[in-house]
């Protein structure tokens, strides 16, 4: 309902303009684009394409191409509004509702498609209005797998295979189909579908990335280093590429690769602010391998450039990861300096709270991170995640304690999966003498092949597990 209100009113303010000529797709019920030049359509499905398959920094050269040929191309501004690398959610929602009122020209297709685009971060929001496009453009692999994308969970793994049913030769849909399958447990089907997805778009850098990534987290790090490698040789502007490299390299023992594989990310970075994420990688990189003074110069780069670039919320972040990591690596002198200059992006912010308890419980001022734990149970539910790190908390002030048995009782009802979860259980079974047990926790959390740089946690969980003697 709320989708067929919403066209209701977008119609009321988009009139379409009976002289404009609109360029179709291949099929009868597929979705068609006012332009009034073939070309510029074909570069705008050229972008779809290419951000489906989850290479947007291409997908946005194509859209811009498309709108220098067809300045009126209002969908291929959407499209690209929503795809750009390195906009705040703000300012993507502003460029995309700025091209939704170029629309005047737009046929109902586009009309509810661009509205599906601008919910797109709330899938709640989203879905129906993907739905309601489906019903309208029966025949678009497009619009079918977004409608799939958006499918609230579990029921997203039945949506994505009834795509890859429908349109057996839309390979984007067998990439989503293959990371749905490994997150219930059925890597066999995993991999079926992921390498459907290389067989039908072999010249997709994301293609060999999601086949590659899939063979890294069953420790086939070799394979994956050769399919990684493609990526970046069908396109060296590919940078995740990079990146799959430098998870590689770092768990094979290869740090310095890692690191000169993640400059190459940098060189390649499609925006200044993913060139922030990069050097937060490239941080932690250096502290997995016990280089404190480069990883944290590194934070402090990432620092600069993310003030350079005025987005508050992304100087908050890097300062809770130097607060952080100066608690993790035994240091301790910056924490709450760290802490007070977070605080200015929301001192009331979850992220702010859950690292001012993490970061004072590793530092060992227990006063601080007690109350702070305190903050952060209030938010938690018994599925988030907030819950599992106010157990996490609770247990690293146990251990601060030289109560492990405590620490052990607060980790009790926290996921064994999570590899932060798994470290402090085993630092609890190290100090109370249970070394086969501590052992045996320490090397799944050393030796898991699901490395990500991103996760600060998981690099601080694995930096602890070297350090516990078992």
């Amino acid at each position: 309902m709320r989708a067929l209100v919403a066209i209701a009113l977008l119609g009321l303010a988009l009139p379409v303009a009976a002289q404009q000529v609109t360029v179709a797709s291949p099929a009868a019920e597929r979705l068609r684009v006012t332009t009034t030049s073939e070309e510029a359509s074909r570069h705008f499905f050229a972008g779809v394409s290419d951000g489906r398959n989850i290479f947007f920094s291409r997908a946005v050269m194509h859209f811009d191409r498309a709108t220098d040929i067809d300045k009126n191309l209002g969908l291929a501004r959407v499209f690209r509004a929503a795809l750009v690398p390195g906009l705040t959610q703000a300012e993507r929602n502003a460029a995309i509702d700025s091209a939704i009122a170029t629309m005047t020209s737009a046929t109902t297709g586009e009309r509810v498609v661009a509205l599906a685009i601008r919910e797109f971060p709330n899938n709640a929001r989203s879905h129906p209005l993907w739905e309601t496009a489906a019903k309208l453009l029966p025949g678009d692999p497009n619009v079918a797998f977004y409608a799939a994308l958006t499918t609230p969970v579990p029921g997203n793994v039945a949506a994505m295979r009834a795509v890859t049913e429908r349109f057996p030769d839309d390979a984007p849909a067998y990439n989503i189909l293959a990371y749905n399958l490994w997150q219930i447990g059925d890597h066999a089907g995993a991999f079926t579908a992921v390498r459907k997805y290389v067989e039908l778009a072999p010249d997709q850098p994301n293609a060999h990335d999601s086949y590659a990534e899939l063979l890294q987290w069953s420790g086939r790090l070799g394979e994956a280093q050769t399919h990684y490698a493609r990526a970046v040789q069908l396109d060296s502007s590919f940078a995740e590429g990079y990146m799959g490299l430098a998870e590689v390299s770092q768990l094979s023992g290869r740090g310095l690769d890692a690191r000169r594989q993640i400059q190459l990310a940098i060189a390649h970075s499609p925006s200044k602010a993913t060139t922030v994420g990069y050097t937060r990688d490239l941080a932690r990189s250096f502290l997995m391998d016990g280089m404190v003074k480069e990883g944290m110069d590194q934070f402090a780069n990432a620092l600069r450039d993310a003030q350079t670039l005025n987005r508050p919320g992304l100087i908050a972040q890097i300062h809770r990861d130097m607060a952080f990591f100066d608690a993790q690596l035994g240091r301790g002198t910056a924490i709450a300096s760290h802490l007070t200059a977070a605080a200015a992006g929301g001192a009331d912010d979850p992220m702010q709270i859950e690292l001012t308890a993490a970061s004072h419980a590793v530092g060992g001022d227990i006063t601080v991170a007690r109350q702070a734990t305190q903050k952060l149970a209030a938010l938690a539910q018994p599925d988030n995640e907030f819950a599992t790190h106010a157990s996490v908390i609770n247990a690293i002030i146990a251990l601060r304690e030289n109560k492990p048995k405590d620490a052990l009782t607060q980790l009790a009802g926290a996921p064994l999966d999570d590899a932060w979860v798994r470290a402090l259980t085993a630092e609890c079974y190290a100090a109370a003498g249970n070394l086969t047990d501590a052992r045996a926790l320490k090397n799944q959390v050393l030796n898991d092949p699901q490395l990500n740089f991103d996760d600060g946690y998981n690099i601080s969980a694995r930096i602890r597990a070297a350090k516990i003697k078992a």
